[in-house]
């Protein structure tokens, strides 16, 4: 009984997906029908694109960019104050009496 009832979800699936898939497939095909219908209709008709004027399109014009005066210059870099430390050396027996 098992597998009579996979079998039938699987047939049921199958059926499924095939009508969805045509129902697709079927609209893609009228609506590509409609549209090129209709483009053969436009063309023609040569009256009605020579009844269209040409489009006029007004466009702001660009800003001119800033311009910026440098008037004070800053003084070069300063270098840091080196700073030196000496460390003496250590004499002592450790080493075999050398200097380090």
């Amino acid at each position: 009984m098992n597998s009579i009832h996979r079998l039938g979800v699987t047939i049921a699936g199958v059926a499924t997906i095939a009508t969805v898939a045509g129902a697709f497939v079927v609209q893609g095909y009228a609506a590509a029908q409609q549209t090129t219908s209709q483009a053969t209709a436009t063309i023609g008709t040569p009256a009605a694109t020579a009844s269209l004027g040409p489009e006029i399109v007004y466009v702001n014009p660009v800003q001119s960019p800033q311009v910026i005066h440098v008037t004070k210059t800053q003084p070069p870099a300063q270098q840091p104050p080196a700073i030196h430390v000496v460390v003496p050396s250590v004499h002592g027996d450790d080493n075999g009496g050398g200097d380090n």
